[in-house]
């Protein structure tokens, strides 16, 4: 058996995934739940990259959107257990297993980082001026057993971070958001950003993430409440920092 395609690139990069038509339409109905719901808008000052967007999260979307809940659940997963070869099921945290992000032009970026999940697909809706996704595929060193949080971990985590090594053994690819475009990464793998969103209009996106079935991560709660709440978070950044 060949090996699955994401194991060998570390993302790839689907046009076309849905068409103009149902960007559209999801676009839609993305607006009507902005006329009765208020986003809630984060806002992480960090050096060099920053986390400011907006998001409706996984909870509000099987509530509100049922298209974007359905495409999670169905095309999109099968998508990725086709390309990677495995059994992934959507996330047991429904509020992070599947979200909308919503930038608005001249104040949003999201700061680099792993996730903490296997697999993210971001599925673009619209085209922006700016807001590029840049990742540096299968770039982590990503210690065996349940030690993604640890000491020794956060250490590879910072010498990779750390601009020359990037230039020396990194390979950065930079995606635009064009309208239905799809690209699947190996997230807790990929170390990846979106560059200030410019122009005049929102940048939309559903971020879709999976793992194994029944997964669990150390750092859910923190992390939850740094992605999707206003609260002071414990640390810079649960995901990976210490």
């Amino acid at each position: 058996m060949s090996e699955p395609i994401l194991e060998s690139t570390g993302h790839l990069l689907i046009d076309d995934f849905i068409d103009h038509e149902e960007c559209r339409t999801l676009l839609g109905q993305i607006r009507d739940y902005r006329t009765h719901s208020d986003l809630l808008e984060i806002n992480r000052p960090m050096k060099g990259r920053s986390l400011r967007y907006s998001v409706i999260d996984g909870e509000e979307i099987r509530a509100n959107l049922p298209s974007i809940w359905e495409l999670y659940r169905g095309a999109a997963k099968d998508l990725v257990n086709e390309l990677t070869g495995l059994s992934l099921e959507p996330l047991l945290n429904i509020r992070a297993g599947v979200n909308v992000n919503v930038m608005p032009p001249g104040r949003s970026e999201y700061r680099w980082h792993y996730d903490r999940t296997a697999i993210t697909a971001i599925l673009y809706l619209n085209q922006v001026e700016g807001g590029e996704t840049e990742l540096y595929p299968n770039y982590r060193i990503l210690l065996k057993g349940n030690q993604q949080h640890s000491r020794l971990q956060l250490t590879l985590d910072g010498v990779l971070r750390l601009a020359v090594v990037r230039r020396l053994f990194g390979k950065r690819k930079v995606v635009e958001p064009r309208p239905g475009r799809l690209v699947v990464m190996r997230a807790n793998r990929c170390w990846h950003s979106v560059r200030e969103v410019q122009g005049s209009e929102d940048r939309i996106n559903v971020i879709l993430a999976y793992d194994a079935p029944g997964a669990r991560f150390e750092v859910e709660d923190d992390l939850d409440s740094y992605l999707y709440t206003q609260e002071t978070p414990k640390s810079k950044d649960p995901n990976y920092a210490p």
